[in-house]
């Protein structure tokens, strides 16, 4: 049973990591993201279940029967239309190509924040899209095996699907709000479709990536 302060998205953000807790108090408004994917458990808010790789948007109330949670605290405090935020984040976190090295990254408006690891199993980041209608570029590999899904945290995005290294071959796509996590992309052996993430406003979102 504990409550972990995360310290990988400061300034600009308050994160918490729940383990093994009947009940939690969420201060303010805050993002609840339920991380218990391996056991299967809910938690709960007033009543009515949250599940396992789902999130909600939350304010002054109580979360039971936490498994495993990540709570987002005070998450639309910081204003990511303001140039000054922007220029500050963009000067703390790292490029996406400065942290992956591929050509694909070069001169996208995306920026990493450091990594953690969470529960043994989990790994999490903020990634922050400084433009609107800014595509991350098709993929389907990722550095080491894992399961993935993204959830949002600020701003507006989506998630696409393609048939091939092609965006012609769009076929599906999901939309993305605070507190939203889109549908699992992989498949049982952990197969992955051409897929992307899109900004459609200036956004931060988190990669849930958990150890197959």
């Amino acid at each position: 049973m504990s409550v972990q302060n995360l310290d990988f998205a400061q300034p600009f953000f308050q994160v918490a990591y729940v383990e093994g807790e009947a009940e939690y108090r969420a201060e303010g408004r805050c993002l609840v993201f339920n991380l218990a994917e391996r056991s299967q458990v809910p938690l709960y808010i007033r009543g009515i279940p949250v599940l396992p790789l789902k999130g909600t948007v939350v304010e002054n109330v109580t979360v039971e029967h936490i498994g495993r949670a990540l709570i987002v605290r005070d998450y639309d405090s910081l204003c990511l239309d303001d140039p000054q935020v922007a220029r500050q984040i963009k000067q703390t976190w790292k490029s996406l190509y400065a942290c992956s090295g591929m050509e694909r990254h070069k001169g996208i408006p995306y920026y990493k924040s450091p990594k953690v690891r969470i529960g043994g199993d989990t790994e999490i980041n903020f990634c922050f899209v400084s433009e609107p209608m800014a595509p991350s570029g098709p993929h389907r590999d990722h550095d080491r095996d894992f399961d993935e899904v993204h959830a949002q945290i600020r701003g507006f995005g989506k998630m696409q699907k393609f048939e091939e290294n092609d965006v012609s071959t769009f076929y599906q796509e999901s939309f993305l709000a605070p507190g939203i996590v889109h549908e699992k992309f992989y498949d049982s052996q952990g197969r992955y479709p051409w897929h992307q993430y899109h900004s459609i406003t200036p956004c931060i979102y988190m990669p849930i990536e958990i150890d197959r």
